[in-house]
């Protein structure tokens, strides 16, 4: 297959590889809304090459900038005789024959050429709408300059093509998506479908219709979704202001998710169109459980999955238990963690998992350890500011005593969430600076009160040392000493005494064989007395007492 040059071509250029810009614009999801494009297609634009196969071959006509591009494209469809490969600007697609489609899914920013005149906005609209038939449809994506995507990075780095990219100062290009409605309208087209695109417009994950979106029944799956699209950024490897994950969830909660979203695509038509095949667009693509899902309306039994399964309606567990926190409804929190952690869905995060008005649990990401879980939703928490909600301690042991189950081993709380951005950054520091602050107030009265209590005591002992050397002073210390030499002298006494005190035998076995008479006690007074008297005659007469 040879390539068609219309001039302008870029010889040394290429969208496809990623070396000078984001990259062609992918994603399986966008695929799955490439089956809205039927008869003459028409795919403008560096598109992946596995989005253009999900294209009907039979008469398929891809135009790109650079001729790199058109080479690798010629030889990847050399066997698919339908498709033409055409090369250079856009402005030669006026001489060509109208389209039945046209796909613009990456914009109208990356198709004029180096080599050409520099197409603004409006005008490169202008010029698709006119390649259409009356009947044609348009699947446009278009990148809004106010999404999460922008308002959460940090100035992007020039690449080598924005060499004149005007972007949001484009006066052509509508702002917003109440004015992209009002451009198509004023062109003559209908719109059929609108998708808000997550993580960002270039590779999209999850791609969410209007109607699905404004359903205030959907938030908590709205919301997981989201988060599980993966980081809302363009360079998910780029610092960011504040976690894109926990801004989307607010947005959804309020409202404004749609007109926050990186971007959108449309898909409009030009009447009569064809209505009933419209009718079979999806409304809602994004990756589930690991493979492709579509959303659609049943009138009956309202949002379904493909394959029949009902869309779970209700609030994650992160937002009921912040709620609950809030409150300060700690038997709340508590039955909340406990019916988590006590089912199917206990190693799912908790911003992915839904509970219902009816109490079921849905879980919409593969389960992990329930102690990392844990620790996930206590570094939301800690990121969200809600620390001072909570008792001292560590987070995540606390929230695993409320759901019944043991604390694991002390970890840091913050540890266990993904990474966010500045704001967390801050939080944490505002966190950190508070608790630092408590300790030095809680050290600086520690040492007031052992100063004051040392002070106390040494005014004590000035006092002891002055009364001891008064004359009072020793005079009871003399008077003690001797009270306790005399304690001291009656109890040697008393053990000497009972030293030599004979033993008694309180049990006699046999009564004395001869009992001795007991002297009347004043005859043994008068014999002493007599023995007495003797004994003094004999010593003064010199004579021997017998």
């Amino acid at each position: 297959m040879s390539v068609q040059l219309l001039g302008g071509e870029m010889l040394a250029w290429s969208d496809l590889d990623g070396m000078h810009g984001t990259g062609p614009v992918r994603g399986p999801g966008l695929a799955a809304l490439l089956t809205a494009a039927s008869g003459r297609t028409l795919v403008v634009g560096p598109h992946h090459p596995e989005l253009l196969d999900a294209l009907p071959p039979a008469d398929l006509t891809v135009l790109v900038r650079g001729l790199p591009d058109a080479e690798a494209l010629a030889a990847r469809y050399a066997d698919r005789p339908g498709v033409r490969v055409c090369c250079g600007g856009p402005e030669k697609l006026t001489g060509m024959p109208p389209y039945d489609t046209v796909v613009a899914l990456d914009g109208l920013a990356r198709l004029s050429s180096a080599e050409g005149a520099e197409l603004p906005w409006g005008a490169a609209f202008d010029l698709l709408t006119s390649v259409l038939r009356p009947d044609g449809r348009l699947l446009l994506g278009v990148e809004n300059h106010l999404g999460l995507h922008r308002l959460l990075a940090v100035p992007p780095e020039s690449t080598d093509s924005d060499w004149a990219a005007l972007g949001e100062y484009d006066d052509t290009r509508p702002a917003g998506l109440v004015r992209l409605r009002a451009h198509l309208a004023v062109a003559g087209m209908r719109i059929r479908g609108t998708w808000a695109t997550f993580p960002s417009p270039v590779a999209p994950a999850a791609l969410l219709g209007t109607e699905l979106l404004t359903d205030p029944t959907l938030t908590g799956f709205l919301q997981a979704t989201v988060a599980g699209s993966g980081r809302v950024s363009v360079a998910p490897d780029r610092p960011r202001l504040a976690d894109p994950d926990r801004l989307a969830g607010a947005a959804i909660r309020n409202g404004a998710v749609l007109e926050l979203a990186p971007g959108w695509v449309v898909l409009a038509e030009r009447p009569p169109g064809n209505l009933a095949e419209q009718a079979a667009t999806a409304a809602a693509v994004l990756v589930h459980g690991g493979r492709l899902r579509e959303i659609h309306r049943d009138p009956v039994r309202g949002w379904r999955f493909a394959d029949g399964a009902e869309v779970p309606s209700g609030r994650t567990v992160e937002d009921l238990v912040v709620a609950a926190s809030l409150r300060r409804d700690l038997p709340a929190v508590g039955a909340l963690l406990t019916g988590w952690q006590s089912g199917v869905a206990a190693g799912v995060p908790a911003d992915r998992v839904v509970r219902t008005p009816a109490g079921t649990w849905h879980g919409l990401a593969d389960p992990t350890a329930p102690a990392a879980v844990l620790r996930r939703l206590a570094s939301r928490l800690v990121d969200a500011g809600l620390a001072h909600l909570w008792p001292a301690g560590e987070l995540a042991a606390t929230l695993a005593t409320m759901a019944g189950q043991e604390a694991g081993p002390p970890v840091d709380d913050v540890g266990g969430g993904t990474a966010g951005g500045w704001r967390e950054l801050l939080v944490d520091r505002e966190r950190l600076a508070r608790e630092l602050a408590e300790a030095r107030a809680l050290q600086r009265w520690y040492e007031r009160t052992l100063t004051e209590r040392d002070g106390e005591l040494k005014r004590l002992r000035r006092i002891v040392s002055l009364l001891d050397g008064t004359p009072t002073a020793r005079a009871g210390r003399l008077l003690l000493a001797g009270a306790r030499t005399a304690r001291r002298t009656a109890r040697t006494a008393r053990s000497t005494l009972r030293r030599l005190r004979p033993p008694t035998n309180p049990h006699p076995t046999h009564p004395p064989p001869h009992p001795t008479p007991t002297p009347h006690p004043r005859s043994r007074r008068s014999c002493s007395c007599g023995a007495s008297e003797m004994a003094r005659k004999a010593h003064f007469s010199g004579a021997t007492t017998p």
